[in-house]
């Protein structure tokens, strides 16, 4: 069965690669790339550019994929670059799966909501309020019209510790020890989130998904239970709060994960049971 890996790449890219390597060795992986350059051991390497139809075209078209994990992304940078990237790539990327008849697992993200309550479930309405959450919530969208047969998965802060992720590399190099108090997320151990989306690309599951872990924790309390468990300091982070900033940004994008829980064998763990495996 041939499989479409997008932003195989990436730090998600990279877990859910190997995941499908360990479980699934019958099926055949192709992976797309954009601005990482494919390593040695990356199969079936393609360059896609997601902000041309002609290169997801010709992609699809090479593949002929059955299933397509659609984990690129871009999160910085100019607000058209990541529109043109993050909503009009999935929107034609999605298309393209329906007229191949591919089953689409597309990734997206907590904060398409504006974080003024949290514990938001599937059919809370996005309310984006930053560019990024503009092109991620606009790429649901035109992924949900594109009529292709695809679970659309939203999830939460990524961690994970072989390799390490980047925002912990961060934090122990002491480059981001200033973390907010009252930013709420629900982190998930990258390896975890990858088993559950394999699992959920064989599932007929159509429509919006949660997928995040079952812990809520500041921003603050994650990086304090983060270096406690890689040995750091935790006295280098600097708690602030979020609503005395004066930036725009969502405060608590807790996510209601009970559809998934339901639905999934893969059980989703929380920060202090991943770490007590560590």
């Amino acid at each position: 069965m041939q499989i479409l890996l997008t932003g195989a790449g990436g730090y998600l890219g990279g877990a859910l690669l190997r995941t499908l390597e360990a479980t699934k060795p019958a099926w055949d992986i192709h992976c797309a790339f954009f601005s990482i350059a494919p390593s040695d051991d990356m199969p079936n390497a393609h360059h896609l550019d997601l902000r041309a139809e002609t290169s997801v075209a010709r992609v699809m078209d090479q593949v002929q994929p059955r299933i397509i994990f659609h984990t690129a992304a871009l999160n910085q940078g100019d607000a058209q670059n990541m529109y043109e990237t993050n909503a009009r790539g999935s929107g034609y990327l999605a298309r393209a799966a329906a007229r191949h008849k591919a089953r689409l697992i597309h990734l997206s993200s907590d904060v398409i909501f504006d974080g003024t309550r949290g514990n938001y479930a599937e059919g809370d309405a996005p309310n984006p309020i930053t560019p990024y959450a503009v092109s991620k919530a606009d790429a649901e969208k035109n992924v949900l019209d594109s009529g292709a047969d695809a679970a659309l998965v939203r999830t939460s802060l990524l961690y994970g510790f072989k390799p390490l992720d980047p925002r912990t590399r961060a934090i122990l190099r002491g480059e981001m020890p200033r973390l907010f108090t009252d930013e709420m997320r629900c982190p998930i151990w990258v390896f975890n989130l990858a088993q559950a989306l394999v699992e959920l690309a064989e599932l007929e599951y159509r429509g919006v998904l949660h997928l995040a872990g079952p812990q809520a924790l500041s921003r603050y309390e994650f990086g304090v239970k983060l270096l406690r468990a890689l040995d750091g300091d935790p006295a280098q982070l600097i708690p602030l709060s979020s609503a005395a900033s004066g930036l725009v940004r969502p405060r608590d994008c807790t996510l209601d994960i009970s559809r998934a829980q339901k639905l999934l064998q893969t059980k989703l763990l929380s920060v202090d049971e991943v770490l007590a495996m560590k």
